[in-house]
């Protein structure tokens, strides 16, 4: 048997499904590494070098060496019409995102799974080789929520702008309220938080180190009952709120 080796390929996709290149492009291969270690050391450096493009994606594969088929997650569900969730809720159609690796299936499954905890008949699950009609549902019917990702760039070491965000807990939509998920090893403040009318808005963060410095990312997803207008006036205050961030910790 021959020795499992691993790459690193991705590039700039067409869509969110991140199946086909961007038009005129050809997906990037990084490789082959002798472990999975030195692979994920290669894909870190190139995610935190495109992490302010949503359309950019670099996943690890051992395909090329081992000739075996690739396994792929997706999360697939939406909106049922009973607790038994076998049959969705009339007009819906079944949601599929991905294909993703399997740590980032998990992490995806979890942010939509925070932002329906208070519906019940709202179920997502992680579906291994996922193909079209498992669930009655067209591959690639992907309907995504509106988002918006903002970042800045902070002269200040990561750790110190990790630790303010968690200790300080400011009154703002890019930090504070229900932390789901900190962790200072890959500077992830992922939470929740329901602004003054009530909308619960579910909020991806990190902090990545740059030089002696950070960057800031924050995805925010529209909460449902926010209309579109709204959802831009509160993006517009974020860019005040993070320049508010950048001063105090630079000081």
């Amino acid at each position: 048997m021959s020795e499992q080796r691993f790459y690193v390929i991705g590039g700039e996709y067409a869509d969110t499904s991140f199946r086909e290149p961007y038009p005129g492009s050809k997906l990037e291969t990084y490789g082959p590494f002798a472990t999975e270690r030195e692979a994920k050391i290669r894909w870190r450096e190139l995610t935190g070098q495109s992490i302010d493009n949503a359309m950019v994606r670099y996943f690890i594969s051992s395909d090329e060496q081992t000739g075996e088929k690739k396994n792929t997650y997706w999360v697939v569900g939406g909106e049922y019409a009973d607790s038994s969730f076998t049959r969705l809720a009339p007009g819906k159609e079944v949601e599929v995102y991905g294909p993703f690796a399997q740590g980032e299936a998990l992490g995806f499954w979890r942010a939509l799974a925070s932002k329906s905890i208070d519906d019940a008949l709202m179920r997502y699950d992680i579906r291994e080789n996922y193909e079209a009609g498992d669930t009655g549902g067209k591959m690639g019917a992907v309907r995504l929520a509106v988002t918006a990702t903002k970042s800045i760039g902070i002269g200040a070491a990561p750790d110190a702008v990790f630790k303010h965000l968690m200790e300080s807990k400011p009154k703002a939509p890019w930090a504070g309220g229900n932390i789901t998920r900190g962790d200072a090893g890959s500077g992830v403040i992922d939470h929740t938080l329901n602004d003054a009318a009530g909308h619960r808005w579910t909020v991806a963060a990190r902090v990545v180190p740059a030089g002696g410095g950070a960057v800031y990312v924050v995805t925010f997803t529209k909460p449902t009952m926010v209309s579109d207008a709204e959802f831009t006036a509160a993006m517009g205050r974020v860019d005040d709120e993070l320049s508010a961030l950048k001063r105090t910790l630079e000081k």
